[in-house]
């Protein structure tokens, strides 16, 4: 009987140090108290603008593969790889000259950027201070570029083919698109599309972002091109799906033809497609091509001189992953199963429209609020998801409670992120107004 008791007090005492060096209670400190908040309100944001006419050109590149990978975007695949291809995927990228500097957006067909495929690129010699990155977030695009066990878990097993074959195809369509450049003017277009979007996370008081973005780039030529940003998540297309496809961002881009297009996925967030039809493909034609009808509808003016391009580190507390609404993974376990990767927010202005890429799904409620902040200064903000980084989802605070998929195990950095990354915003967008 002693030894059944002495091992049942081992036992015991066993799971209990496993459990305080695994799990640990997730701190509900105020933002505006905490020492990375501090450290933010330390920085110098210093931005050098240059005010000069414009030059534009873009490029793409098809970055379908000719080998075997698995499909990104849902756990439930198992890492299953594609069967066929039903629409190839690309990577699309603009460049922009004013005066001597020449800066790009990119976006590619993929579930976000791989921070592996932006170091490569680094390595072959870009700098990002100048390139804007961002994914159309379509969940049924290749994996394989991520060796975490997070990443591996969405995007399949670790091919270092992916990674170096991305990253060859983005470097190739940025210099295509330098290479392509000429005198031109850009225009800043939205438009409310109240029938494409949905609030997605099960509340009566959700918050949508209904309005329609964008760009559009006319050579002097008579050349036209488009990037487009809307918040309904990519993703008529579900996880029994093997195809390769760009889901809905796709037949939204083709129907901008024979103009080139671009999509970006905007403030995603909470916010999910309106899914009508009698298949997913259905779904996606209906969605695709509603965004496109409402964005034939814009109301555009001409964007002036005045080109801001950073790329700014932001200061994080560590990561928990949250298990329950109070406990969460320590920091090292997190950095463990899902990597260790340093955030940044990408500014990019162009006269009075200013651009900033997060590096995760960010708020569609969180962008209406900073939508009517940047107009009252004069400002028309886009912002757009998955910038080459990826800190899990940023929802506005009043979900962090909701027992939400998007609040409980892709919130990854805490109690009041939401607010953290709104003042990280507003305070960009008073030192550029």
């Amino acid at each position: 009987m002693r030894k059944f008791i002495k091992f049942v007090l081992v036992f015991f005492v066993v799971i209990l140090v496993l459990l305080l060096a695994l799990v640990q209670w997730i701190p509900r400190t105020p933002y505006e108290q905490t020492e990375h908040f501090k450290e933010w309100r330390n920085m110098d944001l210093d931005f050098e603008q240059i005010d000069s006419t414009y030059e534009v050109g873009w490029a793409k590149e098809n970055i379908t593969p000719d080998f075997s990978v698995p499909l990104a975007g849902f756990g439930k695949r198992k890492g299953r790889h594609f069967e066929s291809v039903h629409d190839s995927i690309y990577v699309r990228a603009f460049a922009i000259r004013s005066g001597k500097r020449i800066i790009h957006l990119v976006s590619a067909d993929l579930l976000f950027i791989p921070p592996k495929v932006v170091e490569k690129l680094v390595a072959k010699g870009v700098d990002l201070r100048n390139v804007h990155l961002a994914a159309t977030h379509s969940h049924s695009s290749i994996g394989g570029w991520e060796s975490s066990i997070a990443g591996m878990l969405f995007g399949g097993k670790y091919d270092q083919r992916v990674v170096d074959f991305l990253a060859d195809k983005f470097y190739f369509a940025i210099q295509q698109s330098t290479l392509n450049l000429s005198p031109g003017e850009i225009t800043y277009g939205e438009v409310i599309d109240d029938e494409d979007v949905r609030f997605r996370m099960n509340s009566d008081d959700g918050v949508r972002d209904r309005e329609i973005r964008g760009l559009s780039f006319i050579k002097d030529t008579g050349e036209r091109a488009h990037l487009v940003t809307y918040s309904a998540h990519n993703t008529t297309l579900g996880d029994r799906n093997s195809q390769l496809s760009r889901d809905y961002s796709g037949v939204l881009v083709d129907s901008l033809l024979p103009d080139f297009g671009a999509y970006m996925a905007g403030a995603v967030a909470g916010m999910g497609p309106v899914e009508v039809g009698d298949t997913e493909f259905d779904e996606a034609k209906h969605q695709g091509a509603g965004v496109y009808k409402h964005f034939q509808k814009r109301t555009e003016k001409k964007v002036g001189a005045g080109l801001v391009s950073e790329w700014i580190k932001i200061p994080l507390p560590k990561p928990v992953a949250r298990l329950s609404k109070h406990w969460g993974l320590r920091p090292w376990v997190f950095r463990w199963a899902f990597g260790d990767y340093d955030a940044y927010v990408k500014v990019t202005r162009l006269g009075s429209t200013l651009l900033l890429g997060m590096p995760a799904d960010f708020s569609g409620e969180i962008m209406v609020e900073l939508d009517e902040y940047a107009t009252a200064k004069g400002l028309d903000l886009i912002i757009t998801s998955f910038n080459g980084g990826y800190i899990g989802y940023i929802t506005h605070d009043k979900r962090y409670d909701s027992g939400h998929y998007e609040t409980v195990t892709m919130s990854w950095y805490g109690y009041q992120s939401g607010g953290y990354f709104t003042q990280i915003s507003k305070d960009i967008i008073d030192r550029l107004k």
